[in-house]
């Protein structure tokens, strides 16, 4: 194998020590990275390569996250059944109600916030969940999602993979059908982005993989690191950066976190402003 990863994107092993982490998340404000370990750690992740445990949640098992404008993380925790706020201070708070496998967690324009329940992966019981400013939870209704995962909003519409399918679904916001636009083959698909150019990412949990997607040209395979030695499992991804010119890519099956340059800056990240976060 040539080293084609390391040559053309630019690749790096951004930190290490990790345990098992899913979720990856950029802070602007504070210039770093956070990231959710398999015992309820929560990692900031500075870009020099310092890690720290800032809190662990008793009982937690983190996965997807997401940031709002005060600085207040969003935290999915499918072993306690919930979806954790943690302020600046550190403080950590339940939001919402009860999920079964609550997975990934992402803003829409308004301020309410998705989240993927996943169900099982044999059986399509998966759903997504809402949760409106106020902190009030409700089910989306949809058909059973084919193990729901990582969730990217555009202006109007919502993206969400189904890991078991293998695909990507797409709901407009206002309440549309659900319907299954992207159709992969032999792989599970787990985290989405965009980039600036209109390209959605869809990162790979196996076979450790990152595939772009547009509505004109379709899926263009970006990495395929079949040995798993340079990029593992990767699972969420997040661009970060002044320019948002570099990817992270977490490893669920990992220790590190490591980082790309694509062809495409990300594009612009969204912090909703919340009265009640401030």
């Amino acid at each position: 194998m040539t080293n084609t990863i390391a040559d053309a994107l630019d690749y790096r092993v951004l930190a290490s020590g990790f345990d098992h982490v899913e979720g990856v998340c950029w802070d602007a404000a504070r210039q770093c990275l956070w990231a959710g370990g398999e015992a309820g750690q929560v990692y900031r992740v500075d870009l020099d390569g310092a890690v720290n445990v800032v809190t662990v949640i008793d009982g937690g098992a983190l996965l997807g996250l997401a940031l709002d404008a005060s600085g207040a993380l969003y935290i999915c925790d499918p072993g306690n059944h919930q979806v954790w706020t943690m302020d600046a201070d550190f403080r950590v708070e339940a939001l919402g109600d009860a999920i079964d496998y609550p997975n990934y967690p992402a803003f829409a324009p308004d301020g309410r916030l998705f989240v993927s329940d996943s169900g099982e992966f044999a059986t399509a019981t998966g759903g997504i969940v809402v949760i409106e400013p106020d902190g009030t939870s409700s089910r989306v209704p949809t058909r059973p999602l084919a193990f729901a995962n990582g969730i990217a909003i555009d202006d109007t519409t919502l993206w969400i993979i189904e890991s078991a399918a293998p695909a990507v679904s797409a709901m407009t916001l206002n309440g549309g059908e659900l319907e299954r636009v992207i159709e992969m083959e032999r792989c599970v698909p787990d985290g989405l982005a965009f980039d600036a150019a209109g390209g959605l990412l869809i990162s790979c949990y196996q076979p450790n993989q990152l595939w772009r997607w547009t509505v004109e040209t379709g899926l263009e395979l970006i990495v395929d690191e079949w040995t798993g030695e340079l990029i593992l499992s990767p699972t969420n991804v997040a661009f970060y950066g002044e320019g948002l010119d570099r990817l992270a890519l977490a490893s669920l099956c990992g220790h590190n976190i490591v980082t790309i340059a694509p062809e495409h800056p990300g594009a612009p990240i969204r912090l909703p402003r919340l009265e009640r976060r401030g």
